[in-house]
């Protein structure tokens, strides 16, 4: 089994020898073994290259020289040892007729590469049967995946989530090659200059000069919009994603991965709401009716759980923040518990929302944060446009157009630096209460700057401004102003344009506040209880699920 990763390698090519190609295109557990050969800030995708060339069963490597990074990786490869076959393909930038002669020498230089592996003679029927038309467009409406490579881990979990079939346009996927015509001779020399030809006319990647006609894989009437996936500090595709973001009229979701397993909740959490944005998904799902004269909505996030609980007028008449503790069913029980003896036997319709929507038995449908959100800014204030929600275990900016309506959102990654965590554990590090890092931080002296942007290394920085003896008020600044600038990064790149709201518990230091407000250079509406708008807007979509 010979192990590849780019759609350029002439896997028939090997299918001739009677040689088997498999996609290395696997999420990694770990990298340990990939960093004892190169580093930690190896290309996430080389280094889930180098973990799978390990455990493949592998007899063999055939790597296209894309980037630097593969290049290190059959560098390393090489170097240790190990495998039986090991090719290195120079494929060009471009299709004109200089590159397909250069092409057809490396598929002849690896034809006898392989063929000497083998000990076997090319066979031209082999090399015929093994082409085949790939896969077809869905006939209906679907979702293209763009961008760099996506794990077989990510594109399973996209293709199981989303309400449409998600085609991958991405640079492992989309390959279609049509067989080599009748007309052509079985000679080796013959098939190769054909098969140059056809390898180079696929759909560009990114990697190629004329990436124009990547176009294409726009114009297909049942495209309802664009998943774009960028691997973690790969340049090629992020220059094509900002392009397709200004221009692109199609909506468009951006995800990032690093190869490793995807975080479950928030991956369901974005997928939700794209297609809630798209309307794809019906907001919210009413499963049922009670008899109650009351509707709910139950907020569940990892911090907090908030209940608010409307009348069927549309009144808030009882509301609660508690503590979710380790199950969000529980949080939710308590939530109601303390609602002053509302019970949601009392209720006509329970929408949940936030991260633990799925696990509340109780409630009668569901709806992403980031359309309840939306829901519950617009009904307390509809001149907003952009809402900043910084929470426990995410921060989310989410564009409203002119009707409330979700344009666009953004979520931070995997990392927590700028969320409430991030806060409780610099708290816990300066020993000091929560609720006071806001007052404490306005009362700064010496204007100090905390560089890492990674929660483990900003709280070994902050160790070391304390054993420096600068004052908690200066480094609470300090805090704040990293989380202002996290946070106005991704307004940024969301397209967020004043009037601002802010909501989540963070809503409620004033540091965080004053310093975000000094980034975006706008002021910050915040509601009189900016913990309660998700909730809010899930009781709002409970009471209009009732007509």
């Amino acid at each position: 089994m010979i192990g590849y990763t780019c759609k350029y390698t002439p896997v028939e090519l090997f299918a001739a020898f009677g040689g088997a190609c498999a996609l290395l295109n696997r999420e990694a557990g770990d990298f340990e073994y990939a960093e004892g050969l190169t580093h930690n800030h190896f290309c996430c995708h080389a280094k889930a290259v180098l973990e799978e060339s390990r455990t493949g069963g592998l007899d063999g490597l055939a790597l296209v020289n894309c980037c630097d990074s593969l290049r290190r990786v059959y560098d390393v490869k090489k170097g240790e040892g190990g495998l039986g076959f090991l090719f290195l393909l120079d494929l060009p930038h471009h299709d004109g007729d200089c590159a397909h002669a250069r092409l057809t020498a490396e598929l002849l230089r690896l034809a006898e590469a392989f063929g000497a592996f083998t000990n076997t003679a090319f066979d031209p029927a082999q090399f015929r049967a093994a082409f085949s038309p790939g896969a077809a467009l869905p006939e209906g409406p679907f979702l293209a995946l763009l961008g760099a490579r996506a794990g077989e881990g990510l594109l399973a979990a996209l293709r199981a989530r989303s309400p449409l079939p998600v085609a991958d346009f991405t640079c492992g996927g989309n390959r279609t090659l049509p067989p080599p015509p009748d007309g052509c001779p079985d000679t080796l020399e013959a098939l190769m200059d054909w098969y140059a030809g056809a390898l180079l006319a696929q759909i560009p990647c990114m990697r190629m000069d004329g990436i124009g006609r990547r176009g294409e894989l726009l114009e297909h009437p049942g495209l309802k919009g664009l998943i774009y996936h960028t691997v973690k500090f790969c340049d090629y595709y992020s220059f094509e994603y900002e392009t397709l973001r200004k221009a692109s009229p199609a909506p468009i979701l951006k995800l990032e991965s690093d190869f490793t397993p995807a975080a479950a909740g928030q991956l369901a959490t974005r997928l939700d709401a794209f297609a809630e944005q798209l309307s794809l998904q019906t907001a919210p799902a009413v499963l049922k009716r009670g008899t109650g004269r009351y509707v709910a909505g139950i907020d569940s996030g990892s911090t907090t759980t908030n209940a608010a609980v409307l009348d069927l007028e549309g009144n808030l008449v009882a509301s609660a923040i508690v503590r979710t503790g380790p199950r969000a069913r529980d949080g939710a029980e308590k939530a109601f518990a303390a609602l002053g003896g509302l019970t949601p036997a009392d209720m006509a319709a329970i929408v949940a929302t936030g991260y633990g929507r799925s696990s509340i038995p109780f409630a009668t449908g569901a709806v992403t944060e980031i359309t309840c959100h939306a829901r519950g800014a617009h009904h307390l204030n509809p001149a907003i446009r952009t809402i900043v929600d910084i929470g426990g275990q995410d921060s989310k900016v989410i564009c409203l157009d002119e009707g409330g309506g979700v344009s666009n959102f953004v979520m931070n990654d995997k990392c927590a630096a700028g969320t409430g965590r991030f806060l409780e554990l610099m708290a816990r590090t300066l020993e000091v209460e929560l609720d006071q890092l806001g007052p404490l931080g306005l009362q700064w002296r010496e204007d100090l700057t905390i560089s890492s942007i990674c929660t483990v290394f900003a709280e070994s920085e902050v160790v070391s401004l304390i054993a420096d003896n600068h004052s908690a008020a200066d480094i609470i600044h300090g805090l704040h102003k990293s989380v202002a600038v996290k946070t106005a990064a991704l307004a940024k790149r969301a397209g967020g344009t004043g009037p601002y709201m802010m909501t989540g518990g963070v809503a409620r230091n004033q540091g965080v506040v004053k310093a975000l407000e000094e980034r975006l250079e706008a002021p910050l509406w915040i509601p009189e209880t900016p913990d309660l708008c998700g909730a809010l807007g899930a009781a709002l979509f409970a009471l209009e699920g009732l007509c």
